[in-house]
């Protein structure tokens, strides 16, 4: 089996999603079509991402049980096989204009982190500490127009902490692109404090981009932390509703 470490290497442009949960939605928006089609600027040699790493540590669950990270996915990747040759394709996340779906999937070697049951609201799941590499098609229809990429998912079943703690940073991998929009109180809505730490050591995680919603500048504002804080700068606006049910999803640059 492959590492964690094995296969991040093998990676130039890298989007991390701490407690990314079911949501596949950045797989969508953080991609060169979606820039091109709604006109957002980007930055001169501004690359995408080509890994896409979410950490949960509930692992291929979500509230308590009853979803499945990988859709109609999940039971092939539970019971490590997929149809040799074939790899039929499973959705993970569909609406009237995308579909998001695991094409084939790699299990690597466990990845042997610690839990901490202070930093999780929930005991550990039976798949704590799991990794699994997906290859993602992505299917979007606009009118009569229609889009289809791929990208590599990493999807690792630990505490976001031990994820940068012993991965990303001793390692030096860049996470050019961070996601938090679920990360902060353990029911979705980024709007818990668990992240600063992230915006606090920014530079070693080699974060340029950030998406989030209000409650990140309002934090930053604050500035609470002995830590260096990020300049922002919105370059996007995405509404709400399209991406959570909740306040508008904005496109930052840091430096």
């Amino acid at each position: 089996m492959r590492t964690t470490e094995e296969v991040i290497r093998q990676h130039k442009h890298i989007c991390w999603y701490p407690s990314a949960g079911v949501d596949f939605k950045p797989l969508l928006f953080l991609s060169e079509w979606y820039y091109k089609k709604n006109s957002v600027a980007t930055d001169e040699g501004q690359a995408f991402p080509d890994l896409f790493i979410f950490s949960d540590y509930m692992g291929f669950h979500a509230h308590e049980m009853k979803l499945q990270v990988f859709g109609e996915a999940y039971e092939q990747i539970q019971n490590g096989f997929c149809n040799p040759d074939s790899c039929l394709i499973h959705v993970s996340y569909k609406n009237s204009s995308t579909e998001i779906m695991v094409k084939s999937f790699e299990r690597l070697k466990d990845l042997n982190l610690p839990f901490d049951p202070e930093l999780a609201s929930m005991k550990n799941d039976i798949d704590y500490n799991s990794a699994i590499l997906l290859n993602v098609e992505i299917v979007s229809r606009i009118h009569e127009e229609v889009n289809r990429y791929e990208v590599s998912v990493l999807y690792l079943a630990a505490l976001n902490e031990f994820v940068a703690e012993n991965i990303l940073v001793p390692n030096g991998f860049k996470t050019e692109y961070l996601v938090i929009i679920n990360y902060g109180t353990g029911f979705g809505g980024g709007c818990g404090k668990g992240f600063t730490w992230i915006l606090s050591n920014y530079r070693k995680l080699g974060i340029k981009y950030l998406v989030s919603n209000h409650v990140v500048r309002g934090d930053i504002v604050n500035k609470d932390s002995e830590m260096p804080y990020p300049e922002t700068k919105v370059i996007y606006y995405i509404d709400g509703v399209q991406w959570t049910k909740d306040s508008p999803v904005v496109w930052y640059t840091l430096t």
